[in-house]
C-alpha cells in the first residue's frame, strides 16, 4: 500500500474511552482523572498533611501504648524481682547488675540487623513479628529456675525486642506531618510514664504475695516473681497483634518507588480521619522519590547493603557519632538510676536510714545466709511516684520544644538532671528526699532522651532513618550496660563516687547538645 504525503499528514483519530471503563481500570471518576492530568505531583509532606488528623492517629496512639509499656517492662521488670528472687537464685549485687544489663546486650547485638531489615523489607512486618516473638521469649524468661536460664532468656528477649521498637519510632514520625512530629514523639514518651507508674503497682499486687506453685512434681517451682514476669510478658504479645492491623509506612513505600501503594494508604488514612470517601482525597499524584521499585526477598536484602555506607560517610557520620555519644551518656545516667532505684528503695526502707547508710552494709553478704529484703506498699508507691514525675517535664517540654528548639531543651534537661543526681548522697535519713531527687533526675532525663530521639528522626533520610535510630538506641543501651555493671563496682569505693560519676556524665553530655544542628520543624527527607 502506498502512503501519500497527504495521507501521512492526516491526524490520528482520538479514541474516546467510556467513563465506566476508566472507573473500573483506575478506580477514579473521569472528573478525578482530569484533575490528575492537571495537578503536579505532591511530595510526602504535602500528602500526609492532606490526610488531616483524626481517628487513625488516635488508634495509632492506642496501639503504641502497649508498645511503650513493653519497652519499660522488658528492660525494667527484672529490677523489681530482685528483692524476692535474690535468695531463690542466690544473686549477688554484681549478678543483679548483670541481669539488668544483659537485656540491653541482646538489643545491642541485633541493632544493625533490625535496622537493615526494616529499611529494606518494611516497617509493619518487622513491628508485628518482632513484638510477638519478644512476648514469647518473655514468657520463657518468666519460667526461669536459675541464674543462667534467666540470663539467656533475657538476652534473647532483648535481641528480638530492639528491632520492632526502633522501627516504631520511625513509623510514628512517618505518619505525622511536620508540625506534629516532635510533639507526637514526646506524647508517646508519656506512655513511658504510664508504664513506670503501673509497673510498680503490678509488682506490689503480685510480689508482696507469698505464692509458690509446683509443676511436674517439684521440678519446676513458680514463685510470685515468676508470675509477675509472666504478667508483663502478655503486653508485647498484645502489641504484636495490634500492629498486624496497621498499614505500611507510606513514606517507606514512596522511598521504594511504590507510589501506588502509598497513595492507597494515604486515601485510607484520609477516610478514617475525615469520615469522607477515599476518592475525595485531594492528592492524585505523588513525586517519584525512587525511579524503580526494589526487588523482593534476597534481592531486597542484597540491594540494601548499599544503604549502610552513606550512614558512615559525610555529612551523616559526624552527627551520628555526636548524637550517639550524647545518648550513651544520657542512658548511662538515666537507666542506671532507674534500674537500681527499686532495690535501693527497699534497702533504705529495711534499714530506716539514709541512702549512704543503706548502701554501705551490702558490700559483703550477711553472715547468716541470704535474708530477703522486706518490701511493702510504700516501697512500690515510691517507685510509682518516681515514674509519674516525668508527666510535668513532658507537658512543659511539649509546649516549649518548637518555641525554644530541641537543642536548648535537651541541653537544659541534661544539666538539671546532673544537679539532681549529685545531691542524692547528701539526702537525709528520710527516703522521701531520695525519692524526690530521683523523681526529678529521671523526669529530666526522660525528656532528654525523648527530645534526642526526635532530633535523630529529623537528621537522617528515610532510607537511613531506622538504621540510624537502631544505632542511636544501641549506643544508649551500651551506656546502660556500662552503668548498671559499674554502679555496684563503684559502690565499693564509697557512697559518693557512683553518683558523682553519673552526674558528671549527664552534665557533659547535656552541654555537648549545643553542637547539634537545629532540626526544629525540619521536614523529613
Amino acid at each position: 500500500m502506498v502512503v501519500t504525503g497527504n495521507d501521512a499528514e492526516v491526524p490520528a483519530t482520538k479514541e474516546e474511552i467510556p467513563h465506566d471503563h476508566l472507573f473500573k481500570v483506575t478506580g477514579l471518576s473521569s472528573t478525578n482523572l482530569e484533575k490528575l492530568a492537571q495537578e503536579t505531583a505532591a511530595d510526602f509532606e504535602t500528602a500526609i498533611a492532606a490526610t488531616s488528623y483524626g481517628r487513625f492517629n488516635i488508634l495509632l496512639m492506642l496501639c503504641s501504648l502497649p508498645a511503650f509499656w513493653s519497652a519499660v517492662s522488658v528492660t525494667s521488670s527484672v529490677s523489681y524481682i530482685f528483692t524476692s528472687a535474690q535468695c531463690d537464685m542466690e544473686l549477688s549485687l554484681l549478678d543483679m547488675g548483670t541481669v539488668n544489663a544483659i537485656t540491653y546486650g541482646g538489643m545491642i547485638s541485633s541493632a544493625m540487623v533490625w535496622g537493615f531489615l526494616s529499611d529494606t523489607l518494611g516497617r509493619r512486618r518487622i513491628m508485628a513479628i518482632g513484638f510477638l516473638f519478644s512476648g514469647l521469649l518473655e514468657m520463657a524468661a518468666a519460667l526461669s529456675q536459675n541464674f543462667i536460664m534467666l540470663l539467656l532468656t533475657r538476652f534473647a528477649s532483648g535481641f528480638l525486642f530492639n528491632g520492632p521498637f526502633a522501627v516504631l519510632l520511625s513509623y510514628l514520625a512517618e505518619v505525622h506531618r511536620t508540625e506534629l512530629r516532635a510533639r507526637v514523639i514526646l506524647l508517646t514518651s508519656l506512655f513511658y510514664t504510664v508504664a513506670n507508674i503501673t509497673l510498680p503497682l503490678l509488682a506490689w499486687a503480685i510480689l508482696t504475695q507469698d505464692w509458690h506453685f509446683f509443676i511436674y512434681g517439684k521440678e519446676i517451682v513458680i514463685h510470685s516473681w515468676n508470675l509477675f514476669l509472666l504478667a508483663t510478658a502478655l503486653v508485647p504479645l498484645l502489641t504484636g497483634f495490634a500492629f498486624l492491623c496497621l498499614p505500611e509506612s507510606p513514606k517507606f513505600l514512596m522511598s521504594r518507588g511504590r507510589n501506588e501503594e502509598a497513595l492507597k494508604i494515604f486515601r485510607k488514612i484520609y477516610s478514617m480521619n475525615t469520615g469522607r470517601p477515599e476518592n475525595e482525597y485531594p492528592i492524585m499524584l505523588l513525586v517519584e522519590e525512587k525511579s524503580e521499585e526494589q526487588g523482593q526477598g534476597f534481592a531486597a536484602l542484597k540491594g540494601g547493603v548499599a544503604q549502610l555506607a552513606p550512614l558512615f560517610r559525610a555529612p551523616h557520620l559526624k552527627w551520628l557519632v555526636l548524637i550517639c555519644v550524647i545518648h550513651m551518656g544520657c542512658m548511662f545516667g538515666s537507666n542506671t538510676i532507674r534500674l537500681w532505684y527499686p532495690h535501693l528503695a527497699a534497702m533504705i526502707d529495711s534499714k530506716n536510714g539514709s541512702l549512704c547508710a543503706a548502701i554501705a552494709p551490702v558490700v559483703s553478704p550477711p553472715a547468716g545466709g541470704c535474708t530477703p529484703l522486706h518490701t511493702d506498699m510504700l516501697t512500690y508507691l515510691q517507685s510509682a511516684v518516681v515514674g509519674a514525675g516525668s508527666v510535668i517535664t513532658y507537658s512543659i517540654g511539649g509546649a516549649l520544644i518548637n518555641k525554644c528548639g530541641k537543642r536548648i531543651v535537651v541541653s537544659c534537661c541534661g544539666v538539671m538532671s546532673a544537679g539532681a543526681v549529685v545531691l542524692l548522697p547528701a539526702a537525709g535519713v528520710d527516703g522521701a528526699w531520695v525519692a524526690a531527687l530521683v523523681t526529678s533526675a529521671l523526669a529530666f532525663t526522660s525528656l532528654y532522651g525523648a527530645a534526642l530521639s526526635s532530633v535523630t528522626v529529623d537528621l537522617f533520610p528515610t532510607s537511613l532513618r531506622v538504621l540510624a535510630m537502631a544505632t542511636f538506641l544501641m549506643c544508649g543501651r551500651l551506656g546502660t550496660i556500662v552503668g548498671t555493671v559499674a554502679f555496684p563496682a563503684l559502690i565499693t569505693f564509697g557512697c559518693w563516687p557512683p553518683f558523682i560519676t553519673i552526674a558528671a556524665v549527664l552534665g557533659v553530655c547535656g552541654l555537648s547538645c549545643y553542637f547539634l544542628p537545629n532540626t526544629t520543624l525540619k521536614k523529613l527527607e
